[in-house]
C-alpha cells in the first residue's frame, strides 16, 4: 500500500471520537476483549459506572464497535482483532499514533 493511502486510512480512522477513545484505551491496556472495550467506552462516554448504564446502551455500543469501528481501526493497522477470542489489541503503529499524535493534540486543546 502506498504511504499516502496508509496515511489517509489512519486519518479517516481517527476522524471519529469513539475510535480515538478506543485507541487510547487500548494503548493504556494493550489488549482487551471487545465486551470489555465496550464497557470502558460506555463508562467514559456516560461518565458513570457501568452499573448505572442501561445494558442495551452497552450492547448497542458493542455492536457498533464490532461492525464499524474495529474494522476501520484494524484496516488502518492501528489495532488487531481476533474474532475467535473476541479480543482487540493495539499495534505498534497504533501505540505510536496515540502517543505522538492524539495525546499532544488533546493536550493542546485542553
Amino acid at each position: 500500500m502506498r504511504d499516502a493511502q496508509r496515511r489517509d486510512q489512519v486519518f479517516v480512522a481517527l476522524a471519529c471520537e469513539r475510535r480515538r477513545v478506543a485507541l487510547s484505551l487500548l494503548s493504556d491496556h494493550q489488549e482487551l476483549t471487545l465486551p470489555d472495550l465496550a464497557d470502558e467506552i460506555a463508562e467514559r462516554e456516560h461518565r458513570r459506572s457501568l452499573t448505572d448504564i442501561p445494558p442495551e446502551t452497552v450492547r448497542e455500543l458493542y455492536l457498533e464497535l464490532y461492525h464499524q469501528h474495529v474494522p476501520r481501526l484494524e484496516g488502518a493497522d492501528l489495532i488487531t482483532y481476533s474474532q475467535d477470542q473476541d479480543r482487540v489489541a493495539v499495534t505498534d503503529l497504533g501505540r505510536e499514533v496515540e502517543r505522538q499524535l492524539l495525546t499532544p493534540v488533546e493536550s493542546l486543546l485542553s
